[in-house]
């Protein structure tokens, strides 16, 4: 695509971003606009480098960075554009895209007033002979990690003096004072090194102020980095590594050969490459059966003509003639019987294809009511299915796991359906074996369920229990469309994944993130809100806006102790962790994060005014049964109660405000039957104090007295069961 645009004389403009960098989408709808507006005088176009099929254009173009906005004249490069990443920034470009904007000239760090010695070719040996202990910052004055670096490093070098912790800080401008820093070898930045009286000692990779102090007061070595991983082609094993030019060879004289298509450092990958190994062993004495891999970031030539979209992809070869898509799980059981059915037929099977009845026949066997499911092949099915106004059909594959467990579902649904009298048929097809159906209604995984009308495919079926498919023939009616992910709509929050979650963290100065979960109302409600203090920062480099879903990344979440959907936290270079507790709205949002970028501690915004007891409690019948306790007299009030139960609650709850009739009713019934209890309520929001001494650190909680003294949690169910105050008579005396 390109190269044809290459070849357009109106093609001017290329914008390379990956899906991941949350700078580029926040250009994203800028440089629509700037497309939009400039339509008929130029092609502006947009391409994913981060795709393996384009990583050829990404090598090409030296693509290193995301975005990078290319400017082009008559099918040639001519320069990148380096001006501010807007929609005006952009239009004033392509005005005039000879003239380059002009960068207002940085300020030498060297020129700022701080505790941080700069050094040069000329003074480096003189000043550090002298210091027994001195650590020296190589940096860029380009170098964005330098540039976040920077302000950390001069706090350590004044808290440093205001503590009087021995030695200096010291920094080299590494491009300007090229001897010293092709003395030490600097290629990257920064680099951070440790002296002694002039001699280096060793590197350390410290980035924080806290970090660089606590090192400056008792310099060790840090401990040697891990050994770099060894390329999986070099580990011993019985896997056969290809390359571009062994690749076509090698299938074409193999009868059976699964090719794993990955990339070092795909997490799937990692997990699924012992299991592969292990395959590999089993038939290593089979001389028609090999195991095969080929690295996708090494040979991305392959990849590309083998339409490979993701890692991994599985690939069954049979001399290079046949070429499937391996569907099964990926354990080495699997692979392995994936590959003995495929040994031991003369075709290559998808996984296993005896196509006979045999096949049919025992994969229904043992299946009450199977023959109320009837079975139906390529000779026969639009026959038979053009008469029936109202059809279900099963495509599966008799070696599927999913479908072995789906197929006893299915008959009982065709059973009730019967005794029901409602008009429904229901079939199955083996795709695997009725190949021309699975190519005809696109059949790509199994088991896939299909609706029928008149022998007309009307739409897919997701439903797997007895209920709902017997719900769904009662009414069929098309699915709603399925639910857009939130990481497919924002453009201003940055999604999270669990490859890219620290890394991330570590290079940002300023994180408000959300841990979320689909399905969570919360979470939908607060979205919104979030999204728009995102917007808010869209212009700040220095403010990011992220999420993570916790359903999808679970390890994530439970390393940080998520509890509870939606949670919030603050993280400053990954290495300050703070939770966030203001209220969900944009504006508390935009406000934590304005006074955390301006460098002072990240606020606990103010909460909104507390409702008055009264207030919350207004309307809920039988409330005056309930009594309000204020911190000033919980204590006196408590120590004369044998028996009480206090409700700790939010204001702004929404479970809280579900509570409170349920808990009225409780005191009610239980003042009613003569049985002596006190129902106690407290805001925990506003008596902060009682919050802190019990603990509650969730609302409602329920906690249980006797003479004030707490003696356990209420922790039953919270419905209407315990509106007839069974529960609480059962338990408290």
């Amino acid at each position: 695509i390109l190269g044809k645009l290459l070849s357009r004389e109106n093609f001017h403009h290329g914008y390379f971003y990956a899906p991941w960098c949350g700078f580029c989408k926040r250009l994203k709808p800028e440089y629509e606009a700037v497309a939009s507006e400039l339509k008929k005088k130029a092609i502006m176009a947009a391409m994913d480098v981060n795709k393996p099929e384009n990583a050829v254009v990404r090598q090409h173009f030296n693509i290193t960075g995301f975005p990078t906005l290319l400017y082009f004249e008559k099918g040639e490069m001519k320069h990148k554009y380096d001006g501010e990443n807007n929609r005006d920034g952009l239009l004033n470009f392509m005005k005039n895209p000879d003239k380059q904007p002009e960068k207002p000239k940085e300020e030498e760090w060297a020129d700022n007033t701080s505790e941080v010695y700069h050094l040069t070719d000329e003074n480096f040996n003189t000043v550090l002979e002298s210091e027994l202990s001195a650590l020296v910052m190589f940096y860029a004055p380009w170098c964005g990690h330098c540039k976040k670096m920077k302000p950390e490093f001069e706090a350590a070098a004044a808290s440093m003096k205001e503590q009087d912790i021995p030695g200096i800080l010291a920094a080299v401008d590494a491009i300007k004072e090229k001897a010293v820093a092709d003395r030490f070898k600097i290629t990257g930045y920064p680099t951070v090194k440790y002296f002694k009286n002039g001699e280096v000692h060793f590197d350390v990779n410290l980035r924080t102020a806290d970090k660089i102090l606590e090192f400056m007061n008792d310099p060790k070595e840090p401990p040697p980095p891990p050994p770099p991983e060894i390329p999986w082609s070099e580990e011993p094993g019985h896997v056969v590594h290809l390359k571009e030019d062994d690749f076509k060879t090698f299938l074409k004289r193999k009868k059976h050969v699964l090719v794993m298509f990955y990339a070092p450092w795909c997490g799937h990958c990692k997990k699924a490459k012992p299991e592969f190994k292990a395959a590999a062993e089993y038939f290593k004495d089979e001389p028609k059966v090999e195991f095969a891999a080929v690295d996708c970031t090494a040979y991305s030539s392959i990849c590309n003509a083998h339409d490979i979209k993701g890692y991994p992809t599985l690939k069954y070869f049979n001399y290079y003639k046949a070429e499937k898509h391996y569907e099964g799980s990926r354990t080495e059981k699997d692979f392995v019987d994936y590959m003995l059915s495929a040994s031991d037929n003369a075709s290559p099977p998808m996984p296993a294809t005896a196509a006979d009845d045999n096949e049919i026949e025992s994969f229904w066997a043992e299946v009450p009511n199977r023959e109320l499911v009837h079975y139906l092949k390529d000779s026969t099915f639009h026959q038979v299915l053009e008469s029936k106004p109202s059809a279900l059909v099963m495509f599966y594959a008799h070696w599927g796991g999913h479908c072995k467990a789906l197929r006893r579902a299915f008959a009982e649904t065709a059973a009730r359906l019967k005794e029901q009298n409602i008009d429904a048929f229901l079939a199955a097809v083996d795709g695997t074996i009725e190949t021309a159906l699975q190519e005809e209604y696109s059949i790509s995984a199994y088991p896939t369920v299909k609706y029928f009308k008149n022998g007309k495919v009307q739409f897919d079926v997701a439903h797997r229990t007895v209920d709902l498919l017997v719900e769904f023939m009662k009414d069929p009616k098309k699915p709603p469309p399925p639910e857009v992910l939130w990481s497919e709509e924002s453009k201003y929050v940055v999604h999270l994944q669990e490859d890219n979650f620290k890394s991330f963290l570590k290079k940002s100065k300023h994180v408000l993130l959300m841990f979320y979960a689909p399905w969570c109302g919360h979470c939908k409600r607060a979205k919104p809100e979030f999204a728009d203090a995102a917007e808010y920062f869209k212009n700040d480099p220095e403010v990011e806006f992220a999420a993570i879903d916790c359903t999808a990344f679970n390890t994530v979440c439970s390393g940080h102790d998520i509890k509870a959907y939606p949670t919030f936290k603050y993280f400053n270079y990954y290495t300050v962790e703070k939770p966030y507790e203001g209220t969900r709205v944009s504006k508390d949002f935009v406000r934590y994060m304005e006074i955390a970028s301006r460098n002072l501690p990240p606020p606990t915004p103010e909460p909104t005014p507390p409702l008055e007891p009264e207030k919350f409690w207004e309307g809920v019948p039988n409330a005056e049964h309930v009594h309000y306790l204020k911190q000033n007299v919980f204590h006196d009030v408590m120590k004369t109660k044998k028996s009480a139960l206090v409700m700790f609650y939010a204001n702004w709850g929404g479970h809280c405000k579900a509570l409170r009739p349920v808990f009225a009713e409780a005191a009610a019934k239980l003042k009613q039957k003569k049985i002596d209890s006190f129902f106690a309520a407290v805001d925990a929001t506003v008596e902060t104090s009682l919050r802190a001494q019990y603990s509650i650190i969730s609302y409602p909680t329920l906690k249980y007295f006797q003479y004030g003294k707490e003696i356990e949690e209420y922790t039953k169910p919270l419905d209407n069961r315990m509106k007839g105050g069974y529960h609480l008579f059962n338990i408290y005396p």
